[in-house]
């Protein structure tokens, strides 16, 4: 390792030694856990209301407007899956929210817990902002103010899958009202949600009675689905790769160390590459199966496209899943 990577390494643990012995370190990720908890319970409230928005302009606003160019037969069939995609979103999301962390107590031997006094088996991981150990962390969300684990990752994996699918249809199903509203209505009156008759509009006269309303919440929704397909769908992509692999976003990391480790300690920076081989990684097929549950008897219609709560499956340390570990609620 070149000097001044030594140096600088050296400069940061001599850091962190001084701050740990004031104790400085535990007063500021104290104070910094507080925070993300409490800033999570805002962030949880602000997801329900932007849901609500979202579905409040898509029915009120966007499907009437859209009989302008649309067969009412289309809009049906888009209403009617926009309302699964609604309440698969609310189910999985709340779901994610209020699962509470799972964690085997390991035996002797395995790596150990300071903070929870306590042998943690493979996988499992400590969450300084949830303060306990949780089985198969892949990270903590201050979206649903917890950590995703082992007992929520597939809830919280559908409410991304299925909030990156909503705002993609929203902007393709969409696409006539907004580009009236931004563009068109200055020239042509008439293009305007409050300036035409629409068969399927009951609350067409009181959204107008409050001015500008109409217009500032369709711009506000697009605006607003095109950052989620940005983030959200990026976000989705990601953990798609990570469950086909076999990984949680912590097994990545520790995989990506174990490598540099390898290069620095072993091969040095050669240009080689290593055979890592994840062991929990069982082939795409049954990583996307036991990730999903569908084993003893579940099937993918019943269990994955319409709401589920069935728990997961566990793999053990030899890649078994078939192996159940025992599970406690902490």
């Amino acid at each position: 390792m070149p000097c001044q990577d030594r140096c600088a390494l050296g400069c940061i643990d001599r850091l962190e030694d001084w701050l740990y012995q004031r104790g400085y370190c535990k007063l500021i990720f104290g104070f910094l856990n507080r925070f993300m908890k409490q800033l999570g319970n805002a962030l949880v409230f602000a997801v329900y209301i932007l849901t609500a928005v979202i579905t409040f302009t898509s029915y009120a606003i966007l499907l009437p407007y859209e009989q302008k160019y649309q067969s009412p037969w289309i809009l049906s069939i888009y209403a009617a899956v926009g309302f699964y995609f609604c309440i698969s979103i609310v189910y999985h999301y709340t779901m994610a929210r209020t699962l509470p962390p799972i964690s085997n107590h390991g035996k002797e031997g395995d790596k150990w817990c300071s903070k929870c006094a306590n042998w943690k088996c493979p996988r499992t991981h400590h969450c300084s902002v949830c303060q306990k150990c949780v089985l198969g962390m892949d990270h903590h969300c201050i979206w649903v103010n917890q950590c995703v684990g082992t007992h929520n990752h597939r809830h919280f994996f559908m409410f991304i899958f299925f909030l990156s699918f909503t705002t993609i249809m929203i902007a393709w199903v969409g696409f006539n009202t907004i580009y009236d509203h931004v563009f068109e209505v200055r020239y042509l009156t008439e293009y305007f949600y409050c300036t035409t008759t629409l068969d399927y509009a009951p609350l067409q006269t009181w959204i107008c009675d409050q001015g500008e309303l109409a217009r500032n919440l369709i711009i506000f929704v697009y605006l607003l689905c095109a950052l989620l397909i940005l983030l959200v769908g990026g976000l989705t992509l990601w953990n798609v790769y990570l469950i086909t692999k076999g990984f949680t976003y912590v097994d990545y990391l520790l995989s990506q160390l174990k490598m540099v480790r390898y290069f620095v300690e072993e091969k040095g920076w050669d240009g080689r590459t290593i055979g890592y081989r994840n062991p929990y990684d069982l082939g795409w097929r049954e990583n996307w199966r036991n990730f999903l549950g569908l084993r003893r008897n579940r099937t993918f219609w019943r269990h994955v496209l319409l709401p589920s709560g069935h728990p997961p499956i566990i793999i053990d340390e030899k890649g078994d899943p078939e192996s159940v570990l025992v599970v406690e609620q902490v």
